[in-house]
């Protein structure tokens, strides 16, 4: 029986199994996801989640590299990668929303997707309005929310040309700059 164990948990379709219900948690796709479902090449995270379970990492390590490996003392491309966590979401590219409209639901996915994830909880309906029963208040929603705030979206797919790519990312800067 132990024989058969340690094989198992030597085999590299042991992370992938593992990996699996990890991925759908974290709303990992190999398409934007919406309207026009473009492919986008992600799949180096998907293969560093697989990485990591037939490592045996330890779970504070996953999730520590996933939410903020880009900002521990000298990140590593392995560690920034594991970031793609936060960068999951599904992806608008149509015309006619504006781009702080992007950024907005790009930053409420990632909340929701955190709680989901890590908390075990759903934070939509915190978003608009308290109830009286619900773990999370709607204040603390918003502190959530101004985590995941901070997340720079400069090589996010943002519709438009580059012209206002760039006064996006200079409204951004500003707004940035006052808080």
């Amino acid at each position: 029986y132990e024989k058969v164990v340690d094989r198992l948990l030597a085999s590299t379709r042991f992370g992938e199994r593992m990996a699996a219900r990890w991925l759908d948690a974290a709303r990992y796709g190999d398409t934007h996801g919406l309207h026009l479902d473009n492919e986008r090449s992600i799949w180096p995270y998907r293969d560093w989640v697989v990485r990591a379970f037939n490592k045996n990492m330890p779970y504070d390590r996953f999730i520590t590299l996933q939410l903020a490996g880009d900002l521990l003392p000298e990140p590593t491309d392995d560690s920034r990668l594991a970031t793609t966590f936060n960068r999951l979401h599904s992806q608008k590219v149509e015309g006619g929303s504006t781009l702080e409209e992007f950024r907005v639901e790009y930053v409420a996915d990632r909340n929701h997707t955190f709680a989901m994830a890590f908390l075990g909880l759903t934070l939509e309906c915190a978003r608009c309005h308290q109830h009286k029963f619900d773990p999370i208040a709607q204040k603390e929603y918003y502190q959530f929310f101004a985590f995941f705030n901070n997340i720079d979206e400069k090589d996010v797919d943002i519709p438009g040309s580059a012209a206002d790519q760039d006064t996006y990312q200079a409204a951004l800067k500003s707004v940035t700059r006052h808080q």
